[in-house]
């Protein structure tokens, strides 16, 4: 997925969140703190979970779209639930993350929230 804007990746993403079994991944509850106030739904923290109950928790899912960290810790998680996740045949969607790669974006809990929802 390609976007051209701050503006729509989060309308993108708010968007995607609404559709039933598809579920926002995020490391804590101050990463879903930051996203519910933009209006993004069925967010699911991964706050101390292992890899193979959140597997379970979202075995039936549609699509997971992983916006974990963009620190080195962040990466390390990413890295490791993305190929447990598509191991078991969860479809997985990164672009979301990647996106925010060109910004000086390291932390979900830190998004500009006042600048996004101006958007």
């Amino acid at each position: 997925m390609i976007f051209n804007s701050l503006k729509e990746w989060k309308n993108k993403l708010v968007e995607y969140s609404r559709y039933p079994e598809v579920y926002v991944i995020v490391e804590g509850k101050n990463d879903i703190k930051t996203l519910s106030n933009l209006g993004v739904k069925n967010l699911y923290s991964l706050k101390g979970k292992r890899f193979y109950d959140v597997v379970e928790d979202l075995e039936y899912c549609k699509l997971c779209i992983l916006l974990l960290d963009l620190d080195k810790q962040g990466e390390k998680i990413f890295n490791k639930l993305k190929f447990i996740l598509e191991r078991e045949g969860i479809p997985v969607e990164i672009s979301f993350r990647e996106y925010l790669k060109n910004f000086n974006i390291k932390e979900i809990e830190n998004l500009p929230i006042e600048e996004l929802n101006d958007c």
